[in-house]
C-alpha cells in the first residue's frame, strides 16, 4: 500500500520520513552520485537474496497508479497527463522485468510538500527490521508528591491562579510542562492534543465548564489529525470545499477516515468502535452548545459535559495514542497505575 508522507516528516525526519531517507542515504544517493545526477523523481530498490541490491531512476521504474475516480482510456497510451494527489488511491512497482521474488522498496518525490512511499519486503524479517519506523517522545516530568503536600499545593496555587489565568491564557498554549504534571506522573506525548487536554482540565477546575468544553473537541479534532499524518494517509485530513478549496474535516469526518481500514499500512483501524462514539458524543455536545437557536446558560450548567467531554477523551488518549503500554518505563522513569483525569 502506498502511503503519503509530508516533506515536513521528511526535514523532521519523522514517521515515515525515517525510512525515505534511511533508503536516500543509503542507496539513492550514492546511485546519483555514480550517475553524475543532481536529483530524481522515482526511485526503485530492488533487493535479492543474496544480498546485493539495484537501484532504478525516473522512468527506468515502472509504476502502476490506482485512481479513485479518474478515467484512463486505450487511446490515452503514450500521453503525458497530471494527476493529482488526491486522485491516487494507491500505488505500487509493477516491472515485469524485475525478479518476481525480490523485495522492493519505492519513493517518489511527488512534489515540495509531498512525498510517497511503497514497498514489499517479502516478509523478509532483515529488511523489516532495517526499515521499521520509530517513534519520538517528549516527557513529561516525573514522580508523584504525597497526598497531603499536593492538597496543600494545589490550595495555595488556585488562590491566586484565577486571575492569573485570565491574564496569561494567550500565552498558555505554547507551554509544554503544565502544572496539571504535578499530580498525574510521568506522561509521554507527541501532539499538542495532550496540551489542550490538560488545559481543558485546568479550566474545569476554574469554573470555565464552556471552555472546557471547546477546547475538549479542539484536542479531539489535533489528536485525530495526529493519528492521521503520523501513521495513515496524512491528505484524509482535508476535504474540499464548494469552491473546491482544501480545508481540514470535522471531528465526524476524522472519525470516519480513522475508520477506514483503506488509510493505513497495517491494514488495522488506529480506533476502536468505543473511542468513535467518545469521540462523537464529545462532537455533538461542542456542536449543540455553539448553535445559534442556543442561549449560553450559566456556566454552572455545562458541568457535566464537560466531565463526560473530557472522561471521553482520556479515554481515547490512553488506549489509542501514545502511552507508554509495552513497558511502563519511559526515560527510567516508571509509570504506576492508568492515567486519570485531574479531580
Amino acid at each position: 500500500m502506498a502511503i503519503f508522507v509530508q516533506n515536513q516528516n521528511i526535514k523532521s525526519n519523522q514517521s515515515f520520513g525515517q525510512v525515505i531517507n534511511k533508503v536516500k542515504d543509503e542507496f539513492i544517493i550514492p546511485e546519483l552520485k555514480h550517475r553524475k545526477i543532481a536529483d530524481f523523481k522515482a526511485a526503485g530498490v530492488e533487493f535479492f537474496s543474496d544480498g546485493k541490491h539495484k537501484v532504478y531512476l525516473d522512468n527506468e521504474v515502472q509504476i502502476l497508479i490506482e485512481f479513485k475516480n479518474k478515467k484512463i482510456s486505450p487511446s490515452d497510451t503514450g500521453k503525458a497527463i497530471n494527476v493529482d494527489l488526491q486522485e491516487i488511491k494507491n500505488l505500487s512497482w509493477s516491472d515485469p522485468n524485475s525478479i518476481k521474488n525480490s523485495a522492493k522498496i519505492l519513493i517518489i518525490h511527488f512534489n515540495k510538500d509531498w512525498w510517497i512511499y511503497w514497498a514489499d519486503f517479502k516478509k523478509i524479517s532483515v529488511l523489516e527490521e532495517k526499515f521499521k519506523v520509530t517513534q519520538t517522545f517528549k516527557i513529561r516530568g516525573g514522580g508523584y508528591l504525597p497526598l497531603n503536600m499536593r492538597k496543600e499545593e494545589k490550595g495555595e496555587f488556585l488562590k491566586g491562579y484565577r486571575l492569573g489565568l485570565e491574564q496569561e491564557l494567550p500565552q498558555m498554549w505554547k507551554r509544554h510542562i503544565t502544572i496539571s504534571q504535578k499530580y498525574t506522573g510521568v506522561m509521554a506525548y507527541d501532539g499538542n492534543y495532550f496540551d489542550l487536554f490538560h488545559h481543558a482540565q485546568e479550566l474545569f477546575v476554574l469554573g470555565f465548564y464552556y471552555s472546557s468544553i471547546i477546547i475538549c473537541r479542539s484536542a479531539a479534532e489535533q489528536a485525530l489529525i495526529r493519528i492521521l499524518t503520523k501513521v495513515g494517509q496524512g491528505l484524509e485530513i482535508y476535504r474540499k470545499n464548494k469552491k473546491g478549496r482544501k480545508e481540514i474535516k470535522g471531528i465526524k469526518e476524522l472519525v470516519n477516515s480513522c475508520r477506514n481500514i483503506n488509510n493505513f499500512p497495517t491494514r488495522k483501524y488506529p480506533i476502536n468502535k468505543t473511542a468513535e462514539k467518545k469521540l462523537m458524543q464529545i462532537s455533538y455536545i461542542a456542536s449543540d452548545l455553539v448553535h445559534p437557536k442556543h442561549d449560553l446558560d450559566e456556566l454552572e450548567a455545562y458541568k457535566k459535559q464537560s466531565i463526560k467531554c473530557m472522561d471521553n477523551l482520556q479515554y481515547v488518549v490512553k488506549n489509542h495514542l501514545n502511552f507508554i503500554k509495552d513497558t511502563g518505563v519511559v526515560s527510567g522513569y516508571k509509570i504506576t497505575g492508568s492515567a486519570k483525569r485531574l479531580k
